[in-house]
């Protein structure tokens, strides 16, 4: 087959995706992870298929494709890892010593999140539990939680600095 379409995909789809799964899941033994990787995989070889070459196997571009988009998932995991180890170094958010105005501008952000991430992110920061502790009683992974503390925090951060910018513009 010389051209990349619809049909040409859908084949490589069904003959390959099974070997690219299985593929993630041993590496990362999260089958929402590996689906996810899995997926992602076979967007970018859908993507980029006009760079398609036909004289190499399509196995070898495929899986090419997988371990590039598995090296993008780990440095993007290690920088979430990171960020979290800074945040957990860094000193305990003290609600009571915050001024009225900016508790205020906080407490309306927070209220903004999603209902399981701002339960969360409460539990973590005003209640002072461990993500551990977090994840037992709600039932969820360690992981999991990581993942909503980082997107709060990235939220609140974002929220916060345009508070500040409009404050002290007028």
């Amino acid at each position: 087959m010389d051209s990349f379409d619809e049909k040409f995909f859908k084949e490589v789809f069904h003959t390959y995706y099974d070997r690219i799964y299985t593929g993630f899941y041993r590496k990362t033994r999260s089958h929402e992870i590996a689906q996810d990787l899995s997926q992602a995989t076979f967007i970018k070889f859908w993507k980029y298929r006009h760079g398609h070459d036909f004289a190499l196997p399509v196995s070898v571009q495929l899986f090419r494709k997988a371990k590039l988009t598995l090296i993008d998932w780990l440095r993007k995991e290690a920088n979430e890892r990171a960020l979290l180890e800074q945040l957990s170094i860094a000193p305990d958010i003290r609600f009571d010593a915050i001024d009225s105005e900016l508790k205020d501008s906080l407490d309306q952000a927070i209220s903004q999140l999603p209902p399981v991430r701002r339960k969360v992110f409460s539990m973590a920061y005003i209640d002072g539990l461990s993500h551990k502790e977090i994840a037992e009683q709600l039932q969820i992974s360690v992981r999991t939680v990581d993942g909503h503390i980082l997107k709060a925090l990235k939220y609140l951060r974002k929220i916060l600095a345009l508070i500040y910018i409009l404050q002290h513009i007028n």
